[in-house]
């Protein structure tokens, strides 16, 4: 088969990632890939190995371009795809507009996301409802997005799938990347390290995780946290951690590839969104046998299963949230046994190759019904 993946750029997010990861599943079955990112990335260039890496248009603009459903019309002509995917809110709006111009071809949305969060008013809401009749399929990371959009657009059941992420597992030295991520941030050998992954936005909450090492560097002045990514609040959260004279507790480590080496060299990971579709970044922690603590947002019960591998927070209780990490902490065995549950969970429900073959049979389906 011949698919197109569509991104909104080809960036080291969340959407951007899975498709990456499903694409490269996809060649290694034998398909034929083309990866087209909506807008160019200037840095962090995320490309696929073996597939047909592309930039439709060179910035996102704050309308909607006429300019880019042509791009887009004429990429679908030249490639000819069998089956056309789209990764991100923008990607379907255009491959929306641009289906009207071109042959008939199977549209599949992959829902990522508790899409009634960026529903924010009425005239959005109905622009999406039309754009969801354009929409042959959609598959969702979880049964908690997949109800939440059956609900936000009367969409039909019948065309709904879950499709679990698929979550490379890559083997790690563990002492060695320990070693360092300790070189790195100066630490100490017996210090204990969590650490958070995404972006630097407000849904993200990294001022809560902030909150909360400043009440423990008090009493657990051995209890580190490193923080990954950018955003458009890093540079805040930088200010926020020398007001509060943190700069020996939470360290900042700015955008990196060697997430499964940097998971691999600490002791859990913590999640404190106050948004989530179903975290994929929570099962990456477990690839590398990590347990985690968030809070219960979105689908993070899907990934996340309380006192087995890590620790669920309800409301928001940094009481509570302070409580489980602490324990977590001193407990090496606990922390043993819920890494070795975390990982046991994404062999068996989280296999790369297995949802791709999931991907495979989907398409063909869709494929067979309009011919």
């Amino acid at each position: 088969m011949k698919i197109l993946q569509l991104v909104t750029q080809r960036q080291y997010r969340g959407a951007e990632v899975f498709a990456a990861n499903l694409s490269a599943e996809l060649i290694r079955l034998g398909h034929s890939i083309t990866f087209a990112g909506l807008y160019k990335n200037e840095e962090n260039i995320l490309e696929v190995q073996n597939a047909d890496n592309r930039d439709l248009s060179d910035a996102k603009t704050s309308n909607f371009s006429i300019s880019l459903v042509k791009i887009l019309q004429r990429l679908i002509k030249e490639v000819k795809p069998d089956v056309i995917q789209c990764n991100g809110s923008d990607t379907l709006k255009y491959m929306a507009a641009a289906s009207l111009f071109v042959p008939q071809i199977p549209i599949i949305y992959r829902n990522i996301s508790i899409i009634s969060e960026w529903i924010s008013s009425k005239p959005k809401f109905l622009i999406y409802k039309q754009i969801f009749q354009r929409v042959d399929h959609v598959s969702s990371v979880g049964e908690e997005a997949i109800n939440d959009l059956v609900k936000t657009f009367n969409f039909p059941q019948n065309k709904t799938s879950v499709i679990r992420r698929g979550i490379p597992i890559k083997e790690v030295d563990n002492d060695k990347q320990r070693r360092l991520l300790i070189e790195e941030f100066d630490l100490q050998p017996e210090d204990k390290i969590a650490m958070h992954i995404g972006n630097f936005s407000p849904e993200k909450n990294h001022q809560f995780l902030i909150d909360i090492f400043a009440e423990l560097k008090k009493t657990e002045p051995n209890l580190k946290l490193v923080l990954v990514g950018t955003g458009i609040l890093f540079e805040k959260i930088e200010r926020s951690i020398v007001e509060m004279e943190l700069q020996k507790t939470v360290f900042l480590a700015g955008f990196r590839k060697d997430i499964p080496e940097l998971l691999a060299a600490v002791d859990c990971f913590l999640l404190s969104s106050k948004v989530e579709g179903v975290p994929g970044v929570i099962l990456e922690a477990a690839a590398q046998k990590k347990p985690s603590i968030a809070t219960n947002v979105g689908g993070v019960t899907e990934v996340l299963k309380d006192r087995e591998t890590g620790f669920i927070i309800e409301d928001f209780d940094r009481k509570d949230y302070i409580s489980k990490l602490i324990a977590l902490m001193k407990d090496g065995q606990l922390r043993e046994i819920m890494g070795a549950n975390a990982y046991k969970l994404v062999l068996n429900e989280f296999s790369p190759e297995k949802n791709a073959r999931k991907f495979e049979g989907l398409y063909s389906d869709l494929i067979s019904k309009m011919k």
